[in-house]
């Protein structure tokens, strides 16, 4: 496959549309190339192009909402995931508070059997 810079792929095009109607006299398929899209040119005389234009790189706004929706999603199924580590790691704060409060008791016990 050979390659080609946009410009000279553009350049190619323009000729062969040219060609088609000034030696061939075959409008129509000159009028049939000169739609066809640059990409699609390219491909068909298996040509690549070195520097694509970026129009073709940007997302679709149907694009980008659908994937502002799966990372909405994603970041749901992460949340619930953390949530459930850190319900291991640190069980209810209820339980810790009853918990902390049982030995502030038995240390004060301590405190007076000490009088």
């Amino acid at each position: 496959m050979k390659m080609l810079t946009q410009e000279q792929v553009e350049g190619r095009k323009a000729k062969a549309v040219r060609f088609l109607r000034d030696v061939l006299e075959d409008d129509d398929r000159a009028d049939e190339v000169e739609e066809e899209s640059l990409d699609d040119y390219a491909e068909r005389k298996h040509i690549q192009i070195e520097n694509p234009s970026r129009k073709n790189n940007m997302a679709t706004n149907a694009e980008l909402k659908r994937k502002v929706r799966e990372l909405e999603d994603e970041n749901a199924e992460l949340r619930e995931t953390v949530d459930q580590i850190a319900d291991l790691v640190a069980p209810d704060d209820d339980a810790d508070a009853d918990d902390d409060s049982d030995d502030a008791d038995d240390q004060s016990d301590d405190v007076d059997d000490d009088r």
